[in-house]
């Protein structure tokens, strides 16, 4: 029995869906507690963080700045390193004054959210959607609405959109490339998608965390750079995937100046500023990292999937192969049978040490779904010892 005293026996309505518990992070204490184990589920992306990050976070603490906080929005130069960086890669004409800085894209979700949502607006997840989005929404009082995505395919369907929309909707996310399922949206499919919008004055945040993990010839395309979608959406984004600092929380959202600066005084009420040395660590590396750099990464990561997707088929697996991103949406039934997923990832992580993330996590009807979703972002040692097992489940 809780000894909790009475005046604590209510909660906000709004987070009650989170007592559920979470299933990525309590199955990756599972997997740390297993002798050699490797953990597949949580992205925490363990590769090598570029030199001038490193560098540009050490100076500051070291005296290079004074440890103080940084306006809301974040340093002036990293600001400007952004918005450089979103002409430069991303196609959108934007200055200092249309970026904030934040913890992390979930930072500037929330705070997006917080500004723009009202209780008992709905908002539009494309499924399989990542499963933070699904349940942050509840926390603004909103209600998450799924339209599906081709289960084979993952193609967009305009006609589904356009039966789940309503006079209640404030916003669609969109992810892409995409988690958990490695979408990448096509400039085709976002025209699509400003057809469907058109004449609504419905929201497009975006969450394009995994934009430089485009596989096959495939482009990152962002929403705001879409005729029809421009005047329409909050661009967000995270350096957690592209430097590897998952844990440093430096992200932004972008967009129109004055609706920028809205959010960023949401933010300021929710976080005060982002980490100081962290921004001074990202606006070096943004200043400082060649195109290259960018180019590599997105080589080295294709190459990951395409060991590690060989490593899924000869298992019994299967999937549609990511177009993005680093994740894999895989079947297990031909594995695991008839299991639930979370049964069949602890009889995964029992017979061979390896760890994902249940599948249903990522659907808003759990009945039926057989999949787990794996990640490949370790180092190519790791990636090699785990293809080796997952190949004996054969």
């Amino acid at each position: 029995m809780s000894n909790l005293h009475r005046a604590f026996a209510r909660t906000a309505t709004r987070r009650r869906h989170l007592d559920q518990g979470n299933l990525l992070r309590s199955l990756t204490q599972v997997i740390n507690a297993v002798p050699g184990g490797i953990n597949l589920g949580q992205g925490v992306c363990d590769l090598d963080t570029p030199a001038p990050l490193r560098a540009g976070a050490i100076a500051c603490i070291d005296g290079g700045d004074r440890q103080l906080y940084t306006p809301y929005a974040g340093l002036p130069e990293l600001r400007t390193a952004i918005a450089n960086k979103l002409r430069r890669h991303n196609g959108l004409a934007y200055e200092a004054a249309n970026v904030a800085v934040c913890t992390g894209s979930s930072g500037a979700f929330f705070a997006a959210g917080m500004t723009l949502v009202e209780p008992g607006d709905e908002v539009v997840l494309f499924e399989p959607f990542y499963s933070y989005h699904w349940t942050t929404v509840p926390l603004f009082g909103a209600v998450p609405r799924a339209v599906a995505l081709d289960r084979a395919t993952l193609q967009f369907d305009p006609a589904a959109l356009k039966r789940a929309l309503s006079s209640r909707t404030r916003a669609v996310v969109v992810n892409t490339p995409g988690n958990p399922s490695g979408k990448v949206w096509t400039r085709a499919e976002l025209e699509q998608l400003a057809n469907v919008l058109d004449g609504t004055d419905v929201l497009v945040l975006t969450d394009e965390v995994y934009e430089y993990m485009c596989f096959d010839g495939r482009k990152h395309v962002s929403p705001a750079s879409v005729s029809g979608l421009a005047e329409r959406t909050l661009t967000m984004n995270s350096f957690s995937k592209t430097f590897s600092v998952t844990g440093w929380r430096i992200g932004f959202l972008a967009g129109p100046a004055e609706i920028v600066e809205k959010c960023g005084i949401v933010f300021d009420q929710i976080e005060v500023c982002a980490a100081r040395p962290m921004q001074r660590g990202v606006q070096k590396a943004l200043e400082q990292l060649p195109d290259s750099y960018y180019s590599d990464l997105q080589t080295g990561y294709e190459r990951k999937r395409d060991v590690f997707c060989g490593a899924l088929r000869d298992a019994g697996f299967t999937f549609a192969a990511p177009q993005g991103a680093y994740y894999v949406l895989a079947d297990y039934t031909k594995v695991f049978g008839a299991l639930d997923p979370h049964p069949a990832v602890l009889e995964m992580i029992r017979r061979i040490g390896v760890n994902a993330v249940p599948g249903h996590l990522f659907f808003a009807d759990p009945a039926g779904v057989r999949s787990m979703r794996f990640q490949f972002a370790v180092d190519l040692p790791v990636l090699n010892d785990a293809c080796a097992r997952l190949r004996r489940l054969a």
